[in-house]
């Protein structure tokens, strides 16, 4: 079985899974530290989604952490943070970015490769600490910890940009860290782009400061771009010596009329930009929504006028009646032990998500609430769809969170408990397909199993 030709990445780490030498998805790093860092992935086709493994021994602390942060193409930019004592009663987040690229076309075997320290080496922080008494912890250290702001970018052959957007409501305005690898420093750049209306027109940007708060980075075309999904994108050209930051804000219907991540995305499917959101038919804004709440599930296309504007178009409506009705128990559920949607546990659909090679198809998550008494431990019961928007049908359906796991392991105990205080949405990812090797029976193995 080959390789799926794109994944839903899940953010949560494995930490415990086995880490065999022969894994073809295996890479090898370390951090500033020199601590060995070891990056394995399971690979699944949609709707199953596909997990990250960890090895990192050193990564035992209470502050160590370790997280997926964006993807393009053959490349996965992760997030090391951990503490560093600056003295003997004082210690500092740090973090580290390491760059996985998957195997080339030469077959070459995948890299982690460490870049450049932002924010300063442990030894400049050290020196900034003997100098100064202290390191202050700003707003954007903060929205560091939750990689809100920060994406890779890949060209032609091995050129990559990783990037990080602050945007601030002082008067010294955006501030834009590039790391290109096309520079022979491999050093982060400071640039400071102004921010124009992507079409002209006038913009309020002391409002705008004040009101931007980025959710998540999307890479497009030549472009990053930083998504607000209350108000807009900024595109920005990562290529362009002089960059600048193109608004555009979403249709007006759905401005506003969202909680974040949990019901809309900003997806590319081959080159094109898509938008899905869950809209509330009563205009109040909603974490997630059940049978008893009406919405809609709009999808909209990028596309440029005759005028070269761009605008959003409007091609696919899915009302919730008809996504409920479409949830039959023996279609959705056909074998015994899946369970059915029932109305006193709560069920709720959230998290969209857009195919990166199927324009008509989405995903959605599904779950309600788990029989915690029963099981001793908090969990959501769970499940991934995909939903045909042009055929307004359930395409195919994957159990991620069952009813019933057993006697799970501690680690997909960990795994039920984390999903069940902070679901974070899944990452569309296609390194998957510059693998040039068929796929070993190891690595068809569930989490559970291996």
């Amino acid at each position: 079985m080959a390789f799926p030709d794109w994944v839903m990445l899940d953010p949560y780490v494995f930490r415990d899974g086995p880490f065999p030498d022969d894994d073809p998805t295996a890479a090898i790093g370390h951090n500033s530290r020199g601590d060995k860092v070891g990056v394995r992935f399971l690979l699944r086709a949609p709707p199953e989604p596909s997990s990250i493994f960890l090895d990192w021994e050193a990564g035992t602390g209470d502050c160590d952490d370790f997280s997926v942060v964006a993807a393009h193409r053959d490349a996965v930019l992760f997030q090391m943070g951990y503490l560093v004592s600056l003295g003997s009663s004082n210690a500092y987040k740090a973090f580290d970015y390491l760059l996985y690229r998957a195997a080339g076309a030469g077959g070459s075997s995948p890299s982690l490769d460490l870049l450049a320290p932002f924010g300063g080496s442990v030894d400049e922080l050290k020196a900034r600490m003997e100098a100064d008494g202290l390191i202050r912890l700003t707003n954007q250290h903060l929205r560091r910890l939750k990689c809100l702001d920060i994406g890779v970018l890949c060209r032609d052959g091995e050129e990559f940009a990783v990037a990080e957007l602050q945007i601030t409501r002082s008067e010294v305005g955006p501030e834009l860290h590039v790391l290109r690898s096309s520079t022979s420093s491999r050093k982060w750049e400071l640039k400071r782009p102004p921010i124009t209306p992507a079409n002209g027109g006038s913009l309020d940007l002391e409002k705008f400061l004040w009101d931007w708060d980025a959710d998540t980075v999307i890479p497009f075309g030549s472009y990053l771009c930083w998504v607000d999904y209350c108000l807009g994108i900024l595109f920005c050209d990562m290529f362009d010596e002089n960059p600048q930051l193109h608004y555009l804000e979403f249709p007006a219907d759905v401005r506003g009329a969202c909680f974040g991540g949990c019901c809309q995305a900003v997806g590319v499917t081959n080159g094109v930009m898509k938008l899905v959101s869950l809209v509330p038919d009563d205009g109040l804004i909603a974490e997630n929504y059940t049978p008893e709440s009406g919405f809609t599930i709009v999808c909209w296309t990028l596309r440029m006028d005759e005028m070269d504007k761009m605008v959003w178009e409007k091609d696919a409506v899915l009302k919730s009646d008809h996504l409920w009705s479409m949830l039959k128990p023996d279609f959705l559920w056909p074998l015994d032990e899946f369970r059915f949607i029932t109305t006193n546990r709560f069920p709720r659909v959230q998290f969209p998500l857009i195919s990166i090679d199927d324009s008509s198809v989405i995903y959605l998550v599904l779950a309600q609430n788990g029989r915690v008494e029963e099981a001793g431990y908090n969990y959501d019961e769970t499940w991934l769809l995909a939903i045909d928007m042009s055929k307004m049908t359930l395409k195919m359906s994957f159990p991620y969170i069952e009813d019933e796991m057993g006697d799970p392991s501690p680690e997909m105990l960990a795994f039920a408990e984390d999903k069940f205080w902070r679901f974070e949405p899944f990452l569309a990812a296609d390194f998957s397909r510059h693998f040039n090797l068929r796929c070993p029976r190891h690595v068809l193995l569930k989490p559970a199993e291996a």
